[in-house]
């Protein structure tokens, strides 16, 4: 639980909607999520052949715009969007007025195979004639290149496009250094330039050596950027994947969505598992002291009734509204309390800590196909600006301490398909649903720290919800336990019991696994079909649910159990979402505020 997780009242119970909708639509995609307006206006426009205005444009002299990884369809919307532009007059820039009315406001160029090794003036690369790599970037990725013509036009234009229910893209531009390079090699620069900015892939602090690594070799701190910890004065203990023990591996939450921004579906089902021996009992130690410090800090967990106020603030709360709660139900009015939270400095510092780099360098170790990084949390913002969504900052890591007598919302940590469509995540990456083949997986990593067994009798569970079988399953803590969840998975805590006299401490990192895959060029896609096919299907990633540890027990409607008495949906007049379908709440008398607060 905590503030800076506002932002998912923006979108309420995002993923879930899309997952009761996509039954009963028949649109292309619900991932390019095009408003009713916007739809008329592309079948109204669909009057002449792409082929034809494709053709046209290839043969211009001077193409302004280069469009990579779109629509034939939204070449036409384009052209007429550009004309609209044309005809209204000037557009406002930096160094004042610039008239079009004068000539062609643009030229635009649709960038496939045949256009590759074009430059944005419609001549030929030589640079990159030689170039194996001179194919089109990775399937997915849209980029908008300008020249100077058309650089311009660039605020108006990306904001106008977003307007008429373009997928997001990432905009660019040519320089003196790239004018003679081809399409692809400067959209595959304004990509990586991108990632870069934005810290996408995370920094070079984040980056982690997942290379075995002998004890003997750990006489000074290299430990410290490995999996191994120091157990004592005279022993590290080398974490084994092959020690962890599987207490639960769980799908849930099943539906049909969209797929790769396609008219393509998937069966898609949300995924925990339950973790022990991934956490040793001196790494345990070590991440709760720098959550809360020791002994010799005045500290036991074993007797403290709540945390160090020192280190730790009562002003986290789980819902959106601090102020209005006296306004709204007697429900909501309970559940509107502050609770135990890390205070942003210790939150800081324990996030950069190395006890917490030696647990993500664990999990990099059991899932060696991905590059396991921190959440990009400002780049899930509109446009960057931290606090933008939801007037709170997102966090990627949050700490808790449930003590007895708190109530706490049902949420979710983060749904990639509901990002805003300006956030740089979404120009990179589009709008999909978690576990999308070969796109980055969002995760929340949950530890418990508290020391010695916990009782049954302390209750403070972690819930998991089947939303279309209103049943669920929960997690009791244990020391050093590890839960791993999709972000988009459902789910609350149960606050300690009375007889508990402590709190639950648990840490939670929101990661993303980036898929570790070669780069696949369309040129390469020369090879046989079947070749590639067979290629990419050995390729296909597990998500959480490891093959090796079988198959995960599959729960609620991921078992095919109806979604019968599912939560009613209710239309939000107060609050327009052009992103979904039917702008929607979930019922008060069912589920609540589903916003994002503590695992």
């Amino acid at each position: 639980m905590t503030n800076q997780h506002a932002f998912a009242q923006q979108f309420s119970f995002h993923r879930r909607h899309h997952h009761h909708r996509s039954r009963d639509t028949k649109s292309k995609t619900f991932l390019l999520k095009t408003s009713k307006k916007t739809t008329t206006a592309l079948m109204r426009r669909k009057t002449s052949s792409y082929s034809d205005h494709e053709r046209s444009a290839q043969k211009s002299a001077s193409n302004d715009i280069a469009l990579i990884g779109f629509q034939g369809e939204e070449l036409l919307i384009l052209e007429e969007l550009l004309r609209e532009i044309k005809s209204d007059g000037d557009v406002d820039v930096d160094d004042g007025d610039v008239d079009v009315d004068d000539g062609d406001v643009c030229k635009v160029l649709m960038v496939d195979e045949s256009a590759a090794r074009l430059t944005i003036d419609g001549t030929r690369s030589k640079l990159d004639d030689n170039d194996a790599s001179i194919g089109l970037p990775l399937a997915g990725v849209r980029c908008v290149l300008l020249n100077r013509k058309g650089l311009r036009l660039m605020p108006l234009l990306k904001e106008e496009m977003l307007d008429r229910g373009f997928a997001p893209a990432i905009f660019g531009t040519f320089t003196d250094f790239n004018r003679d390079r081809s399409l692809a090699f400067c959209c595959r620069q304004v990509v990586a330039a991108h990632e870069r900015y934005w810290k996408l892939r995370g920094t070079e602090d984040d980056l982690i050596d997942d290379d075995d690594d002998d004890a003997e070799n750990d006489d000074d701190d290299d430990y410290m950027n490995s999996t191994s910890w120091p157990d004592g004065d005279d022993y590290i203990s080398v974490f084994n994947p092959a020690q962890i023990s599987i207490a639960m591996s769980l799908a849930l939450d099943s539906a049909i969505v969209g797929s790769n921004g396609s008219s393509e579906t998937r069966n898609d089902a949300s995924k925990i598992v339950v973790l022990d021996n991934v956490v040793c009992e001196p790494l345990r130690k070590a991440l709760l002291k720098e959550m809360c410090g020791d002994v010799e800090d005045g500290f036991d967990a074993l007797v403290a009734s709540e945390p160090p106020n020192t280190l730790w603030t009562r002003d986290t709360y789980d819902t959106l509204d601090t102020t209005n709660a006296s306004t709204s139900s007697a429900a909501a009015e309970a559940r509107n309390t502050s609770s135990w939270g890390l205070s942003e400095t210790q939150l800081a510092k324990v996030a950069k800590s190395q006890a917490v780099k030696t647990l993500r360098a664990r999990l990099q170790k059991l899932y060696p196909e991905y590059d396991v990084l921190p959440m990009s949390a400002d780049a899930l913002e509109p446009e960057g600006i931290p606090g933008s969504w939801g007037g709170l900052r997102i966090k990627t890591a949050v700490g808790n301490a449930a003590v007895n007598g708190e109530d706490f919302s049902w949420h979710l940590d983060m749904d990639p398909s509901a990002v805003d469509p300006t956030s740089p995540w979404a120009e990179r990456y589009g709008l999909y649903v978690n576990r999308e083949q070969h796109k980055p997986l969002f995760v929340s990593a949950l530890v418990y720290l508290n020391p010695l067994v916990w009782p049954a009798s302390y209750d403070a569970e972690t819930m998991f919800l089947d939303p279309g079988t209103n049943t669920g399953v929960f997690v009791r803590p244990q020391p050093g336990r590890v839960i791993l969840m999709d972000q988009d998975v459902v789910h609350r805590v149960s606050a300690p019991s009375k007889s508990a006299g402590v709190p639950r401490y648990s840490l939670v990192l929101k990661l993303v696994f980036h898929p570790r895959r070669r780069s696949t060029t369309n040129l390469e896609r020369s090879l046989d079909e079947k070749e590639v096919e067979e290629e990419e299907e050995e390729e296909e990633l597990a998500g959480i649910s490891r093959t090796e540890w079988g198959e995960p027990v599959f729960f609620g409607t991921a078992a095919g159990f109806d979604e019968t008495n599912e939560c009613d949906f209710a239309a939000d007049d107060d609050e327009e979402d052009e992103f979904l379908e039917d702008p929607s709440l979930y019922d008060d008398d069912c589920c609540d505020d589903y916003v994002a607060n503590e695992n």
